[in-house]
């Protein structure tokens, strides 16, 4: 399958740097998603632990 936007007429340079940046938001996004993801899961373990509904 083929990329529309790095499939323009770029220099080869130009397609590297596109690519690049693009793994860095992708790695940040999924940096900022596993976080939310453990936030919810330690909120979720401390309110369980606080009622006494844990062990």
């Amino acid at each position: 399958m083929t990329d529309p936007i790095v499939d323009r007429h770029w220099t080869p340079e130009q397609k590297a740097e596109f690519v690049r940046r693009r793994r860095g938001r992708n790695w940040a996004l999924l940096g900022t998603l596993v976080a939310l993801c453990l936030l919810i899961y330690a909120i979720a373990v401390v309110k369980l632990l606080h009622s006494g509904h844990m062990w």
